[in-house]
C-alpha cells in the first residue's frame, strides 16, 4: 500500500515480510497490530483536537477505525488503558462439566437421534398404510366387477 507503520504500533500490517513459521491460508500475512499506551493516548488527543472535517483523515492515515478511538477514550476515562480488561475465556480452557452433565448431554443426543429414527419409521409405515388402503379399494372394486359379470 505504500503506507508507513504508525509510530507506536507494534507488529504493524505495513510489514511486507512473511510471518515466520506461518501455515495455512494466512501464510505470509502480517500479524495483528498492537498499540502502545502512549500511541493510544496520542491518537485520542490528536483525534479530539482535530476539526470536524479532519478526523477521518487521521483515521485513514493511521489505518484505524472510529471504534478504536472510542474504546481507547473509554478505557482512558475508566483508568484501564494501561491494563486493559481481557474479554472471553482464557485460551485453552473449556467449560467444565460434571460427570452427570456429560452423561445428560450424551443421553440427550441419543434421544434426539432415536426420535429422528422413529419419525422416519412412522413416515414409512404411514405410506405403507396408504398403499394398502388403495390396494384394498382396488381389490374390492375388482371383486364387485367380477360378481356383476358372474350374474
Amino acid at each position: 500500500m505504500g503506507h508507513s507503520a504508525p509510530v507506536g504500533a507494534v507488529g504493524s500490517s505495513g510489514d511486507e515480510s512473511p510471518v515466520e513459521n506461518a501455515v495455512g491460508p494466512r501464510e505470509g500475512w502480517s500479524k495483528r497490530r498492537s498499540f502502545t499506551v502512549e500511541y493510544k493516548r496520542a491518537m485520542v488527543e490528536e483525534y479530539d483536537r482535530a476539526p470536524h472535517g479532519r478526523k477521518g483523515m487521521i483515521l485513514r492515515r493511521e489505518r484505524l477505525y472510529d471504534s478504536h478511538i472510542q474504546e481507547w477514550r473509554a478505557a482512558a476515562a475508566a483508568g484501564t488503558l494501561e491494563h486493559p480488561v481481557k474479554r472471553g475465556r482464557p485460551k485453552g480452557t473449556t467449560r467444565a462439566r460434571s460427570p452427570e452433565q456429560a452423561r445428560i448431554a450424551v443421553l440427550e443426543r441419543e434421544n434426539a437421534s432415536l426420535t429422528a429414527q422413529l419419525d422416519q419409521k412412522d413416515a414409512v409405515i404411514a405410506k405403507r398404510d396408504d398403499a394398502l388402503e388403495v390396494l384394498g379399494k382396488g381389490v374390492a372394486f375388482l371383486e364387485a366387477l367380477s360378481s356383476r359379470n358372474a350374474r
